[in-house]
């Protein structure tokens, strides 16, 4: 059962999270499918908020890697995405935004940390504790495929 974030003391808020992608992880030694791994943000202003620079803090991990700049209008949500692709809208008005990973980086079973993801305003360190988050989720072990709310 995840633990569902009531509240964001940001512009940005966790809503929710696939950390394992359909299927498998790695096929013939390759790494596939990474961006059926993702989390989805939503700005909770009346503004336009630029994504860069805040802090999606794995807190069993480290990864260093500050979201890209992207403009995410007002109450709207973006997937973002583990691997490659173009920042963007789509037609049905979902944005994407992605990480550049080439390897899963979300936690499949994560029983060790609480909350296993932190979102963290711009300028926060990516180091495992509270300092600058603004939101958060948990998700335990998550099936495959499956999408959680926070």
């Amino acid at each position: 059962m995840p633990v569902h974030a009531a509240s964001t003391s940001g512009a940005l808020m966790v809503t929710h999270v696939r950390p394992n992608a359909a299927g498998a992880d790695v096929k013939d030694g390759k790494q596939v499918n990474l961006n059926g791994e993702y989390f989805v943000i939503k700005n909770v202003t009346t503004k336009t908020v630029n994504t860069g620079g805040y802090v999606p803090d794995i807190t069993t991990n480290t990864y260093g890697r500050a979201l890209p700049s992207y403009s995410l209008p007002a109450k709207a949500k973006a997937y973002v995405h583990t691997g490659s692709g173009t920042n963007r809208k789509e037609s049905s008005g979902s944005h994407h935004i992605y990480r550049g990973y080439g390897r899963h980086v979300l936690l499949n079973t994560s029983t060790a940390k609480n909350p296993d993801l932190r979102l963290k305003k711009p300028g926060s360190a990516d180091n495992n504790a509270a300092v600058g988050t603004i939101s958060s989720c948990n998700w335990n072990t998550a099936a495959d495929g499956k999408t959680y709310a926070c």
